[in-house]
Order: C-alpha cells, then structure tokens, then sequence
C-alpha cells in the first residue's frame, strides 16, 4: 500500500506527479499540505475592541457602545449562588424560567 500512495503525494518527478493527479482529491490543503478552514483562523487585529472601519481621525471621540454587547462581557450573577438555589429548590419560578430559557 505504502508502494503505491507515496508516488501520489511525494512524486519523484515530473511524469510521477502528472500521473498521481488524476487519483488526489481536488483540495489537498495550502502550501503545506494542511486543511484551511477559514472559520478556524486566528484573526488578529490591530486595536482589539475598535471595529475595523473605525478611522484613527476619531479618536477617543469614537463611538465605543459597543462595548459589553457581547455574551461573554455581560455582568450574571452569582451563578453558584444560583446554582445552589436550584438544587436546594429555593429559587423562585420566575428564576426556574430565566434560567431554562437560557
């Protein structure tokens, strides 16, 4: 086996590596032969939390509301508090609800 697919992805020469195209499969990965998903690349921008068509004229009078907009920047409360709550069956069913809901 290993005979037969080292041609296909290590050709020793020109002829090998038309011959080997027709059995590769049409996306073989970048420059190195690695998959590219473009919704696993790290992108990394210059000023994080300044969107990216914001101009440097503005400033610090840019528009910054949105800022905290984001799940993760939002205030919870004590989840453990809540948590406990639950298990000990004290929390009000207004929370049972918000807390189902999410």
């Amino acid at each position: 086996t290993y005979q037969k697919l080292l041609p296909l992805y290590f050709p020793r020469s020109l002829e090998e590596e038309v011959q080997s195209l027709p059995y590769l499969p049409a996306d073989i990965g970048n420059a190195e032969g690695e998959p590219v998903v473009p919704e696993r690349q790290i992108r990394i921008t210059e000023k994080p939390g300044v969107p990216d068509d914001a101009s440097d004229e503005e400033g610090l009078e840019a528009d910054l509301s949105f800022i905290g907009s984001h799940a993760f920047a939002r205030m919870e409360g004590d989840v453990d508090k809540q948590r406990r709550l639950i298990l000990q069956g004290q929390l009000s069913e207004a929370a049972l609800q918000k807390q189902h809901q999410r």
